[in-house]
């Protein structure tokens, strides 16, 4: 049989249909703040997702596929759970990390269910849970094209940043510890700051780092970051603290500027090795041995206290508990009309509890079988 034209045009057709069925079941939007920038230049990603059959239980999941191209954080996640009507967005913060012409891949996962799939899934216990049963697909998302460009100048940071260093005082003896902190704030490329050398070494100075501590807020305008780096220096001579200039680029303001930390002279006070050892052996205890035992025994007065509340407290509530509660779920058994509405009442209530009467149930609303429901209420309502 000869194959025409026409046959090889509808089978591109169906495939390409077949490519494209997400968009019969949801709809999507996809925004990025700029198109062209700077490298390192913060942009935002908005991503808008709509299920549209209203038939259907759909979940997403979207993401950005940064590679070496992009660094990406999710800024946040707004979920509209409104029934078969599912709506969410998504904000995501995107810095290029080459120039030139990059293109920004996206990943949208599409999960789809129906009533019956998530009930049968949620109506078994701790032991006997079922996987909910979705068709999951990754959707085509068309990329995006965006030309960054390469800084205008060599520099160390981009972003707004301020940066002062503190030294705790100009003059030291000799085994001495001087403290040094470096503190950075601003908006910018955050993971920049950890390559640069905020304490030179200096020669003839033991130097000790301390692990930098950082906070991070991710915004739509960049990250903005407040670190300390702090330092200790040890010296048995006088020494210099060498100064930092650091080129940065502001790319709200498209300009650089300069990061300049003033050099920092110290004096070293020589000391008498002989003074620094302790020429007792045996050192008075820094608490005295009353004041110990009275210690102990006002932890030991707090612990019983609170044994004794905890205690105290379960036991009024038992008391006076109002049995009202007992008389509502009464009430609510026995007017469940079926057994998928008892079914979902037990669930609710204690799934591990009610196991064996949930399976029989389960049994009778899925594989048809006999089940007598005014027993199992009993059962359930502890009555004989």
């Amino acid at each position: 049989m000869n194959a025409g034209p026409g046959r090889f045009t509808f089978i591109i057709s169906m495939l390409f249909a077949t490519l494209l069925m997400g968009a019969t079941d949801y709809s999507y939007s996809l925004h990025l703040s700029k198109s062209s920038l700077y490298l390192k230049e913060p942009l935002t990603v908005t991503f808008d997702v709509n299920q549209t059959d209203s038939s259907k239980v759909m979940f997403f999941d979207f993401n950005i596929d940064a590679g070496d191209d992009f660094f990406v954080n999710r800024l946040d996640r707004e979920v509209d759970e409104a029934y078969h009507a599912r709506k969410e967005r998504y904000r995501y913060l995107v810095y290029p990390l080459k120039s030139g012409t990059v293109r920004m891949r996206f990943k949208l996962l599409v999960r789809r269910g129906n009533d019956e799939l998530l009930t049968t899934a949620f109506t078994g216990g701790r032991y006997n849970f079922k996987a909910v049963e979705t068709d999951d697909r990754y959707e085509p998302v068309a990329p995006k094209i965006v030309e960054v460009k390469p800084l205008p100048v060599r520099a160390s940071l981009v972003g707004r940043f301020r940066v002062e260093r503190t030294v705790a005082k100009s003059g030291v003896e000799s085994y001495e510890p001087l403290y040094v902190d470096v503190k950075v704030s601003g908006t910018g490329y955050a993971p920049d700051l950890d390559k640069i050398a905020w304490m030179p070494p200096i020669k003839g100075v033991k130097l000790f780092v301390d692990r930098p501590k950082k906070s991070l807020h991710y915004t739509q305008d960049g990250i903005f970051v407040e670190a300390v780096y702090r330092y200790a220096l040890i010296s048995q001579s006088d020494f210099k603290i060498a100064g930092v200039s650091l080129q940065a680029f502001d790319t709200a303001q498209k300009k650089g500027y300069k990061i300049e930390l003033e050099p920092v002279k110290v004096s070293v006070t020589s000391v008498e090795t002989s003074l620094l050892l302790d020429k007792k052996s045996a050192p008075e205890p820094v608490e005295s041995p009353i004041e110990s035992i009275k210690r102990f025994f006002i932890m030991f007065l707090i612990f019983a206290a609170g044994w004794t509340s905890a205690v105290l407290a379960t036991r009024l509530r038992a008391v006076f508990s109002d049995p009202s509660g007992a008389d509502e779920w009464k009430k609510r058994v026995k007017s469940c009309k079926d057994a998928r509405e008892l079914m979902k009442l037990l669930v609710m209530r204690d799934a591990d509890g009610y196991k064996e009467q949930i399976e029989r149930l389960e049994r009778a609303v899925y594989a048809k079988e006999g089940v007598n429901l005014k027993r199992i209420k009993k059962e359930v309502l502890n009555e004989s």
